[in-house]
């Protein structure tokens, strides 16, 4: 396998916050870490967030910190099987094998670089929906359905919302309509 890394941006679709996400993948699997500037209900948020992943793009761990607020340290087995910090299990999750934190659109590449799916094809996933900025995380049921090479369904099953997701060669969305544009 040849290593590789990028460097990615978006901002939200009002451009009023920044995402810079730092992609290493090597031989050993991928590391993504991320400084996010966001705007919710709440009012202004500065999050940064790591996941380490496998080669078959199945989430190990999940840090989420909020500056001066809650921070989220779990660990997955790759197979649906998660854990805090102390090794206690959090049944909850049972079967979710990819995270969705809710602050950036890179989450949605996970499943759909695991997922390889054909043209055609749709497929419903369990994933742990980490929600911002309080960091709560739950099991949600997401749908993804391939339209074509790099164009991507994407349902949130029990929200009723979906958009249609580009991606790049390298299958890291570009623009998620209405919520995200790609920067660089």
């Amino acid at each position: 396998m040849t290593g590789w890394k990028r460097t990615v941006q978006w901002t939200d679709w009002n451009g009023d916050g920044l995402e810079t996400l730092s992609i290493v993948r090597n031989d050993e699997g991928v590391l993504a870490e991320s400084a996010v500037t966001g705007h919710f209900e709440a009012g202004k948020y500065d999050l940064t967030y790591g996941l380490a992943i496998d080669l078959h793009w199945r989430v190990r761990e999940v840090s989420v910190q909020i500056a001066n607020g809650p921070r989220l340290h779990i660990l997955s087995d790759g197979r649906g099987r998660w854990v805090n910090e102390d090794r206690s299990e959090i049944s909850d999750l049972a079967g979710c094998v990819d995270v969705d934190i809710a602050a950036t659109p890179f989450t949605n590449t996970l499943p759909i670089l695991r997922l390889r799916q054909k043209t055609g094809i749709s497929e419903d996933i369990s994933v742990a929906f980490v929600s911002v900025p309080n960091l709560v995380i739950e099991p949600v049921l997401q749908r993804y359905t391939k339209l074509a090479e790099n164009r991507f369904l994407y349902e949130g099953i029990s929200t009723a919302f979906s958009a249609e997701l580009e991606v790049d060669g390298d299958g890291i969305v570009l623009d998620y309509p209405g919520v995200f544009r790609r920067l660089s």
